[in-house]
């Protein structure tokens, strides 16, 4: 759970301040944390569920986006906890379908908490060019430490918060309906492949053809990965 909470202020780190690769993106999250759990198979699930609602969101004017970084980590993270408390295949994939609905709600609720974040970086930068201006280069400097550490403890300090609320209410849900919910996540899957082969068509007509094929790479390979079976 560390390890978790620790990747979320990481991921937190790459959506904003600090290199801004593809370490923040869902997928790439869910299989860092496969990797942690010893469970690959719950991670991909929902980190490609994940990932495809992620592509599929736009910035749109001055809309700010939802925040998939916290929302993957959240998802992956939850739904591994959840399926690592349960011995029966079907359990564990109700798990998914709880860590996919996990990781959307944290992603939106995210929002907010970017936004207040955008508006300290704001009053850093203000502060940052007044003492450059007064001389002090190594303000500069600073600033940027500062964002740094606020990213971070706040992709932490989300990321912890999301997951203790969500153990301490989905873990009973999960044991009682277990039935139910592997049930719906059966009749769900068909639609996130839908929509992954949607987002795919779209990045072909928009020429964005890069994207098109580091995503369409990640989605085969992933289902690739969960339909040969994971060890």
């Amino acid at each position: 759970m560390l390890g978790t909470l620790l990747l979320g202020g990481v991921a937190a780190l790459d959506a904003a301040p600090v290199a801004q690769t593809l370490l923040s993106q869902p997928l790439v999250t869910a299989t860092l944390l496969g990797a942690l759990w010893g469970d690959w198979r719950v991670a991909l699930e929902i980190g490609v569920v994940l990932q495809i609602l992620a592509a599929s969101t736009l910035p749109v004017g001055a809309r700010t986006p939802e925040d998939y970084a916290a929302g993957g980590v959240v998802g992956a993270g939850l739904g591994l906890a959840l399926a690592a408390r349960q011995p029966f295949a079907m359990a564990r994939e109700s798990a998914v379908l709880v860590g996919v609905l996990a990781g959307l709600v944290a992603a939106t609720l995210g929002v907010p908490l970017l936004k207040w974040q955008r508006r300290r970086n704001e009053g850093l930068a203000r502060w940052c060019e007044a003492e450059v201006r007064a001389g002090r280069e190594g303000a500069l400097g600073e600033a940027h430490g500062a964002a740094v550490a606020l990213a971070f403890a706040v992709g932490v300090g989300y990321c912890a918060v999301c997951l203790g609320l969500g153990l301490w209410a989905l873990d009973p849900l999960v044991t009682r309906h277990s039935l139910r919910l592997s049930r719906a996540w059966a009749l769900a899957q068909p639609l996130w492949l839908g929509l992954g082969l949607a987002q795919l068509l779209s990045a072909f007509v928009q020429r964005r053809l890069a994207r098109a094929a580091v995503f369409g790479a990640a989605l085969i390979g992933a289902w690739i990965a969960l339909m040969v079976g994971t060890p």
